[in-house]
């Protein structure tokens, strides 16, 4: 009978080290009470590399959510104060159409209003916290003040900033400045908050009486002798007509800020519900993960004791066939 030694102890080794691998992963398991390769089972395994890119996917959500309340928070209080503003607007338009004012009472009103004009403007080319306009679309600026003539245009682009909250949903987190303020000569139904302002400011500095109208500067370019008599009831009937296309105006514009704040904060409450719903779907599935990565202790005890007694009888019996002798083998 002839024995081939080595391929006895390459047959034993192998078999040995196999019974060893086991029993690591399954002591592995134990400690861990975790899946932790892919051949315990494969179907298992992928589900969870699955799973864990949802999850990793669901924290990016989630911070852009916050990001997103921040900037909805942030444009809404520009809203805000541009409410306040066009508040203060109304308070100085109303005043104005007192019979009791005087030329310097009109001349206050017309200071203030330049610069409320000014704060709008400043407010209308806020920018968020990533120092994007808030109210200029995707673009690098929103309002521009024309150097020459002094009217205020929009210099945004039409589109919006968004931020993605879900697999397949958008936030939108800017607003369109021209929907807020105006300006621009293309869009219809909107009220040029900026030229209504400068409408009305020019109201206050017009003369209602002959005395200020030769007091107000000249023209040069004008021959005096073809400026027609000043004609004091037209003067005061075209400032009141002012004074009520500025009010009726107002009213659009302040229904323009209303709008604009309905429609940030219905954002910010659907910022909620996929809040919400993001944390029901990261309860699921992490009960999904504890079913696919968890141990079942009961039935890797019962394998580990197993490999352990198989090792160490495979162990034994090595270790009793290696010393047996060619001498002991032939009696």
């Amino acid at each position: 009978m002839q024995i081939s030694t080595a391929s006895f102890y390459n047959r034993s080794a192998t078999q040995m080290t196999k019974l060893n691998t086991d029993l690591n992963r399954l002591q592995t398991e134990l400690s861990t009470k975790k899946l932790n390769v892919a051949s315990q089972d494969s179907t298992a395994w992928m589900m969870l590399g699955g799973i864990k890119k949802d999850e990793a996917d669901s924290t990016a959500f989630r911070a852009n959510i916050t990001l997103s309340r921040g900037l909805l928070a942030q444009a809404d209080t520009a809203l805000g104060n541009v409410d306040e503003r066009l508040v203060r607007v109304r308070e100085l338009a109303t005043r104005a159409g007192s019979e009791t004012l005087n030329a310097k009472d009109r001349s206050a009103i017309a200071t203030e209003l330049g610069q409320i004009r000014d704060g709008l403007l400043a407010l209308a080319n806020a920018r968020d916290v990533r120092g994007h306009p808030v109210f200029g679309g995707t673009g690098d600026s929103a309002f521009t003040r024309d150097a020459t003539s002094g009217a205020i245009a929009y210099t945004g682009n039409e589109s919006v900033a968004t931020v993605r909250i879900g697999d397949a949903s958008e936030m939108q987190v800017g607003i369109d400045g021209r929907r807020v303020f105006g300006g621009d000569p293309t869009m219809t139904g909107v009220v040029d908050v900026f030229q209504m302002i400068d409408d009305l400011k020019a109201a206050m500095e017009m003369p209602l009486t002959a005395d200020a109208a030769v007091a107000a500067p000249v023209d040069p370019t004008v021959d005096p002798a073809t400026v027609p008599a000043f004609d004091e009831t037209a003067a005061r009937s075209q400032y009141a007509q002012s004074i009520s296309d500025a009010l009726t105006r107002l009213d659009s514009a302040e229904g323009q800020v209303t709008s604009a704040r309905a429609a940030n904060g219905a954002r910010a409450a659907r910022l909620e519900i996929e809040s919400t719903q993001l944390d029901t779907i990261g309860i699921d599935r992490e009960e999904a993960r504890t079913a696919l990565e968890d141990t079942d202790i009961p039935t890797t005890m019962v394998e580990f004791q197993k490999t352990i007694t198989i090792l160490q009888a495979t162990q034994a019996s090595v270790a009793k066939l290696a010393g047996l002798s060619l001498f002991n083998y032939l009696k």
